[in-house]
């Protein structure tokens, strides 16, 4: 039998039934904050002058992790083109879409004080983001999160909306902000992170709450929106970010020679995502499953080509291929793999890893380990957002994702 007539098999067969509102966020920490008074050298270093925020005090938990990801965060809040008001906005509805309360407090802050967003504009982010006193391109920023969130692409619609203001180079950034805020989101909600004392910002607590995540059925591009680089067309600057890249025979892959067009964010990306695919503290089989389910919960035939293979080689089988569509309910799955994929799922229904599932990780991974689980989905899903949104097609020869 044919591996998608398999998982054909294996989807229909699925029968549970996924929560339809979002599970209340913690009122406690899972994991509590460093002692700053017994840090190591690599805590004090990450801490530096960054203030007594809880996030970083949390993460400093996994200095290495934080280190890797930390430069594309930095990019992404300070070194971008496009205006600081629509960064906000981007990360603000993100912060709604995923019901994070700890990002909407630290943002409607930041909104108000640093990109001149009023108090009114901001509860709209969260009551009306279609409201007519927004401007065409406020809209837009605002749709584009609604569209990654839970189509996994930006509509061609929204696309031409923002080319009216911004060029290639600048809804790249708006969407891996977008994108970034989704996985800061998916860690907030899972640590439970608490917000500050402090604090006079709160996510709106009078207003519906916006709908779960599902595998969205959105059609996929079959060209690129953004052509990849050849080697010939690489400035002297692009070459040397991408040189490790470029296959012996001169050849590129169609993800990085489509990254590369943003030199910006082309190096701090790689540095996270290879800590995720090469120095993880994850075992292969563990960082496959999660790539491939998030790949499938996505639908991004790329990402899922290009690791079909690595999982091959992680130890699944085909049967174990064939399953991963229908997810943690396939009788194939060991416990240990059923919370892997568990998780998965949960992170991208509602931004979440439910007690149940954490503590069934927690049996067989520390807690650094399952940090990385949830920066695994959260980074792989914003690879994939890219790659649906570009339109990078998948090169000759590798293997298609089941339907």
């Amino acid at each position: 039998m044919r591996l998608t007539a398999i998982a054909a098999a294996f989807l229909a067969a699925a029968c549970a039934t996924a929560p339809t509102t979002f599970t209340p966020r913690l009122s406690e920490p899972r994991l509590a904050v460093v002692d700053e008074t017994n840090l190591t050298e690599a805590q004090r270093d990450m801490l530096g002058n960054r203030g007594p925020l809880n996030i970083y005090r949390t993460l400093a938990n996994h200095v290495e992790l934080y280190n890797r990801w930390s430069p594309l965060g930095q990019v992404l809040l300070n070194n971008t083109s496009i205006s600081p008001r629509h960064r906000e906005l981007a990360m603000l509805r993100m912060g709604w879409l995923c019901q994070s309360p700890y990002e909407w407090s630290q943002h409607a802050r930041i909104a108000k004080a640093s990109a001149g967003l009023t108090e009114a504009e901001v509860r709209a982010i969260a009551a009306d983001p279609n409201a007519a006193s927004w401007s065409d391109i406020d809209r837009a920023v605002m749709k584009m999160a609604d569209e990654l969130r839970y189509d996994a692409i930006i509509s061609d619609q929204t696309w031409a909306e923002l080319h009216k203001v911004y060029d290639n180079n600048q809804v790249m950034e708006l969407l891996f902000t977008a994108a970034q805020y989704q996985l800061v989101s998916m860690a907030l909600n899972t640590l439970g992170i608490q917000i500050e004392p402090e604090a006079v910002d709160f996510m709106p607590a009078d207003l519906a709450a916006p709908p779960l995540a599902t595998r969205p059925t959105a059609p996929r591009l079959t060209t690129p929106r953004i052509a990849p680089l050849r080697v010939d067309q690489l400035s002297p600057e692009q070459h040397g970010l991408i040189a490790s890249r470029i296959d012996p025979d001169g050849s590129i892959m169609n993800l990085y020679g489509t990254l590369i067009t943003n030199p910006r964010l082309y190096a701090p990306r790689l540095r996270f995502g290879s800590y995720l695919q090469r120095d993880s503290l994850l075992d292969p089989e563990t960082r496959e499953l999660l790539i491939l389910r998030t790949a499938w919960n996505i639908r991004t035939p790329y990402e899922w080509a290009h690791h079909e293979e690595a999982g091959r080689a992680a130890g699944l089988s085909d049967a174990h291929l064939a399953a991963i569509p229908a997810g943690p309910s396939a009788a194939i799955w060991t416990p240990r793999q059923q919370a892997v994929l568990r998780a998965a799922d949960e992170l991208r229904r509602e931004a979440f890893i439910s007690d149940a599932t954490w503590t069934q990780l927690a049996e067989y991974f520390g807690m650094k380990e399952r940090i990385e689980i949830v920066y695994t989905v959260g980074g792989y899903t914003m690879t994939g957002l890219a790659i649906n949104s570009f339109g990078i097609q998948t090169e000759p020869g590798y293997p298609a994702m089941p339907t």
